[in-house]
């Protein structure tokens, strides 16, 4: 006898309602963060006035356009995650856009810091958004389609863009030639978001690197 596919794992509506709220809020902080390094003036002073190319001595132009465009998608992403969250009578749709227990919080409150654009790039293209495309997959292959069929639509366009950004990104850091070592001297961002993912016991667990 052939074993068939190993059934779905049944998700009530509280744990994808808790699964749909960290996806959003996840979004949003990038939404946040490629904004900020998009318009933050070399000193640290963000908006109007910013007459340099570099953020720490290592952006381009190019880089400020991709996270611009990448924080727009983002946004977008929130949006469309945030109006698939359950409207029940006794639920608060917005406690539910929160960030979830456990260490990805703090690791992006240290990305939201990073000074160099190049390395930050690198670091959500290398790292973060991997992270991310594989969580989406994990839910994507996963999910039932009769039970989950408007969190799949979003599955499958957040995976086209988040694929999209990270080649666009990476084409464009490769120009640098040079090594970005990732948080507390590690040299891999991918190992280093993959354990702050799978940390957060929210999502499904992944491995990237």
């Amino acid at each position: 006898m052939v074993d068939g596919p190993a059934p779905a794992p049944w998700r009530g509506i509280d744990e994808l309602a808790a699964l749909v709220g960290a996806y959003c809020w996840l979004e949003q902080r990038i939404f946040a963060i490629t904004g900020a390094w998009a318009t933050r003036h070399p000193s640290g002073v963000e908006g109007a006035g910013a007459d340099a190319d570099a953020l720490g001595g290592s952006g381009l132009p190019e880089l400020r356009v991709w996270c611009a465009a990448t924080s727009q998608r983002h946004a977008a992403l929130a949006a469309r995650w945030a109006e698939r969250l359950p409207v029940r009578a006794g639920v608060d749709r917005d406690a539910l856009i929160a960030a979830p227990a456990g260490p990805l919080a703090a690791g992006l409150d240290e990305l939201a810091s990073e000074t160099d654009l190049c390395r930050g790039v690198t670091a959500l293209v290398q790292g973060l958004l991997p992270g991310l495309d594989a969580i989406y997959g994990a839910h994507r292959r996963t999910a039932s389609p009769v039970r989950e069929g408007s969190v799949l639509e979003v599955l499958a366009g957040a995976h086209r863009e988040v694929a999209a950004e990270i080649r666009g990104g990476r084409s464009l850091i490769e120009g640098f030639g040079a090594a970005h070592p990732g948080p507390d001297g590690h040299a891999n961002f991918a190992e280093f978001f993959e354990r702050l993912l799978n940390g957060t016991r929210v999502f499904p667990a992944v491995r990237t690197s």
